[in-house]
C-alpha cells in the first residue's frame, strides 16, 4: 500500500514536471516567433522556393555586448561635452550568433561613398548571370571632375582617355574609393538593377535621379550581413565582393583600431556640407564593415557628424578600439 502511494505521488510530481517543461518550450517559441525578424526574398507566385536573406535577432540579451554598449555611450557622451561631435551611431553585431547592439542606430546619414556596395552588388548580380560583363571595356573619356568632393582622395585614380575592364572600374571604386569609376559604372548601368538590390534586401529604396539620400548604420550594415552569410548572392560573388572591400585604402577608421595582423573588409564615406562646415553638423565621416576578429568576427557601423574630418577619424577608431579591446578580455577568461 505504501509503495502504491510512493509510486502514484511520484508520477504526479513527474508529470507536473514535464508540464512546466512543456509550458516553457511554449512560450519559448511564442517569444522567438514574437521577436525573430525573417527575411526572404519572395520570388513570383508559382516558385517552389524561397530564398533566405536574413533572420534578425532581437537586440541586446547579450552580457558582453552590454558592457560594450555601455563603454561606447560613455565614450561618446565625453565626445559630445568636449563639442567634438554632434551625433554618432554605432551598430555592432556578434556574426557567429547573431546578437548585436546599438546606439542610435536608426539615425539617417549622407551616403556618399557607401552607395558603392550596393552597386559593385548590382554588377556582381548581373555577372552571375553573364560572366563577360567583367571583361567589358569603357573608355574614360569625359573629364570628371571629384576632388571638390573628395577630402580623402584616392592613391590611385582613372586617367583620361584610357578604357579600363568592368572589373577594373570596379577594384577602383572599392579599393581607391574612385568617384569617377563610381560615375563610369553607374552611367553604365540600368538604375533598377541598383534599385533592387535596396528592394530586395528590405531598405528603403534610394531615388537615384536625387544627389543625396541617407542611410541608417542598421539598415547599411546589412550589406555587409548578406555577404558574409552568402544569402543574397552567389558564395564566389560574395568572395570577391569582401575580398575587394579587405583590401579598401582608408585606414584611419575602423583599421586604426585594430592590431594590423588583423583583417577588415569595409567601406568609408565622407560628406562635406559647405554652407555648415562651421557647425558640428558641417562634416560627415562613416565607415562600416567586418572586423575578423580570430574565431568571432564582428560587423561594426560608426556613421558620424561633427565639424573636423580629423576628429571624426579618431572618435571611429577609438569606438573601434573599444570594442576590439573588449573581444580580447572577453576571450582572456576562457
Amino acid at each position: 500500500m505504501l509503495k502504491n502511494r510512493f509510486f502514484i505521488t511520484a508520477v504526479f510530481f513527474l508529470g507536473v514536471a514535464v508540464g512546466l517543461f512543456l509550458h516553457k518550450i511554449n512560450i519559448f517559441k511564442e517569444k522567438t516567433t514574437a521577436y525573430l525578424q525573417i527575411q526572404r526574398l519572395y520570388p513570383p507566385e508559382g516558385h517552389l522556393v524561397n530564398p533566405l536573406i536574413k533572420v534578425e535577432n532581437p537586440q541586446g540579451g547579450d552580457v558582453k555586448l552590454e558592457e560594450i554598449k555601455y563603454a561606447i555611450e560613455e565614450y561618446i557622451n565625453k565626445c559630445k561635452e568636449r563639442g567634438d561631435v554632434s551625433s554618432v551611431s554605432v551598430y555592432l553585431r556578434h556574426l557567429n550568433y547573431g546578437t548585436w547592439i546599438g546606439i542610435n542606430e536608426d539615425e539617417r546619414y549622407a551616403t556618399a561613398s557607401l552607395f558603392k556596395v550596393p552597386l559593385m552588388m548590382a554588377y556582381l548580380k548581373m555577372a552571375e548571370k553573364d560572366p563577360s560583363i567583367f571583361n567589358k571595356e569603357i573608355k574614360y573619356d569625359i573629364e570628371i571632375n571629384t576632388q571638390a568632393s573628395q577630402n580623402i582622395v584616392p592613391k590611385n585614380s582613372l586617367q583620361l582617355g584610357n578604357s579600363y575592364t568592368v572589373d577594373e572600374l570596379l577594384s577602383y571604386m572599392i579599393v581607391n574609393s574612385d568617384n569617377k569609376a563610381m560615375a563610369i559604372l553607374l552611367k553604365n548601368i540600368d538604375s533598377k538593377l541598383v534599385s533592387n538590390i535596396y528592394s530586395d534586401i528590405k531598405i528603403s529604396t534610394p531615388d537615384l535621379t536625387e544627389s543625396e539620400y541617407e542611410i541608417s548604420a542598421k539598415d547599411y550594415a546589412t550589406f555587409f550581413l548578406v555577404l558574409y552569410s552568402c544569402t543574397y548572392l552567389t558564395e564566389d560573388s560574395s568572395e570577391k565582393a569582401i575580398k575587394l572591400l579587405s583590401k579598401t585604402e582608408f585606414k584611419d577608421g575602423i583599421v586604426a583600431g585594430v592590431p594590423d595582423n588583423i583583417t577588415v573588409a569595409h567601406k568609408f564615406a565622407e560628406r562635406k556640407y559647405a554652407w555648415d562646415i562651421y557647425s558640428l553638423k558641417g562634416y560627415q565621416l562613416h565607415d562600416c564593415g567586418i572586423v575578423y576578429y580570430p574565431s568571432s568576427p564582428y560587423l561594426i557601423c560608426v556613421m558620424t557628424k561633427g565639424g573636423d574630418f580629423n576628429i571624426l577619424e579618431g572618435i571611429i577608431k577609438n569606438i573601434s578600439k573599444i570594442v576590439y579591446e573588449s573581444e580580447e578580455k572577453a576571450m582572456a577568461l576562457f
